[in-house]
């Protein structure tokens, strides 16, 4: 197993940039200001061959009362107690405030081992700062982790205490192998051989996101509130169903240009975006209280143009006040939606748990077509039949002709034609193309490219 350890302090520490520093990228949002990390980071450690699992917590109060605040205690409190080591952060130029010792007192209540960390020390000149700390009853390590100083000796120290497993031990372990026999008479193949499926959860602010994470794993993993904008980085949770293992990517809302008010809130959205990036299939997520909107087909559109497997989720299906509104959504969203009228639309509720789970099957399909390659003689079979029943159209007095297709891409399906007067066919032709492989060969829940290419 790997070991876990937990990043614990009050708002403002530089938790965030010491967890960056420890994970070696840019993976949690930095900024001056108090309660910048509002939900869990998780990221890997690597140092001297071994692996550690650091996460990340919000600034964390005691005290306070607020909505936020008390979301943030309980997401620290489940760090504590999944972790098997907490590091304290405190912040070594400020010196000890009240918050400081209360969290001393949980952390020593919670029974594990804990090593205080003195950060923003930036020269061992100021290690003198060090010994206003020990009042806590912890023995403080000095470091700078804006600059590094330091880091690399808390790395040891970390390694040498939680004796992990070798890096290349936890990379190499057996992954499930999904493999599909050619369909008879298609000659089609699966190309993806097992491993986990990265998801990324997206959409506009405030349509449920972080409670259809939740819901899918089954505990408060990331932080949920009606205010727009709760959840401010990509948050990576893992999750096995069925023998098959996802990482779960929840990202901020996805918001128009113009909403974007600040330097850390386009940080938040370039996360977002990032987190598609990485991931295999998208699970977009509307609010079903409120018609499609011109936001969500952008958010929509970012997955399809990304080449991404794409799963419309409905969520807020309890809200929906009866069956014939139920049905006029959908309607419209097919209408606003017609890029993708591929893509299965799945009515959910996060607060009820209603079509959830079932959401992770259609992932496992979504990822298994875009790994579906068909054999080049099958493809030109099929082409044959397609092109001599709807050949291309005449444009400008010519006819083009396609010679021969072949697939050379996966993630997504990519088809190349051969043609004369290439640059003459028309998107028509192009959409009728792609609406026949699909309908042939199955690809129903991931975009597929055709690309006319002149014979050389």
């Amino acid at each position: 197993m790997v070991p876990i350890v937990a990043l614990v302090g009050r708002p403002n520490v530089g938790k965030s940039t010491l967890f960056n520093r420890l994970v070696g990228k840019r993976a949690a949002l930095v900024d001056d200001r108090p309660g910048v990390t509002r939900d869990r980071l998780f990221g890997e450690m690597h140092h001297a061959g071994k692996v550690v699992r650091v996460v990340d917590t919000g600034g964390y109060d005691p005290s306070n009362e607020g909505d936020f605040t008390a979301m943030i205690r309980d997401q620290a409190h489940l760090a504590i107690d999944e972790a098997d080591l907490v590091i304290f952060v405190l912040d070594g130029q400020a010196g000890l405030v009240p918050i400081d010792s209360e969290i001393a007192s949980i952390l020593r209540k919670s029974g594990k081992p804990t090593l205080a960390v003195a950060n923003k020390l930036d020269v061992v000149e100021h290690d003198g700062r060090l010994s206003d700390l020990f009042g806590l009853g912890f023995e403080p390590i000095g470091l700078s982790a804006e600059h590094g100083r330091g880091v690399g000796d808390l790395a040891e120290l970390l390694v040498e205490m939680l004796d992990p497993p070798d890096v290349n031990l936890v990379s190499q372990q057996p992954l499930p192998v999904a493999a599909e026999e050619p369909t008879p008479g298609h000659a089609t193949s699966v190309e993806w051989q097992g491993g986990p499926i990265r998801v990324a959860v997206i959409g506009r602010p405030n349509a449920g996101k972080s409670s259809l994470v939740n819901q899918l794993l089954g505990e408060k993993r990331v932080l949920e509130s009606e205010i727009p904008g709760t959840t401010r980085d990509a948050i990576d949770a893992e999750l096995e169903y069925e023998g098959q293992e996802f990482v779960l990517v929840d990202t901020a809302g996805l918001r128009r240009k113009r909403s974007i008010a600040d330097r850390l809130e386009h940080f938040a959205v370039m996360s977002a975006v990032r987190g598609l990036d990485s991931a295999d299939v998208a699970l977009v997520v509307m609010d079903a209280s409120v018609p499609v909107s011109e936001q969500d087909a952008k958010v929509v559109a970012l997955a399809h143009e990304r080449g991404k497997g794409v799963i419309l989720v409905a969520n807020k299906w309890d809200l929906i006040p009866g069956e014939e509104a139920g049905r006029e959504y959908v309607e419209l969203a097919r209408i606003r939606l017609p890029f993708v009228d591929y893509a299965p639309l799945r009515r959910t509720s996060a607060r009820t748990g209603h079509g959830v789970q079932r959401l992770l099957g259609l992932v496992v399909q979504a990822q298994r077509e875009r790994h579906r390659r068909v054999s080049t003689s099958e493809l030109n079979r099929f082409f044959k039949e397609v092109v001599d029943i709807h050949p291309p159209p005449v444009s400008r007095g010519k006819r083009p002709r396609l010679f021969y297709v072949s697939q050379p891409l996966v993630r997504p399906p990519t088809f190349i034609c051969a043609a004369s007067h290439a640059d003459e066919i028309p998107p028509s032709y192009r959409r009728y193309l792609i609406n026949t492989i699909r309908e042939r060969y199955g690809y129903s829940a991931t975009p597929i490219w055709v690309k006319f290419r002149g014979r050389k």
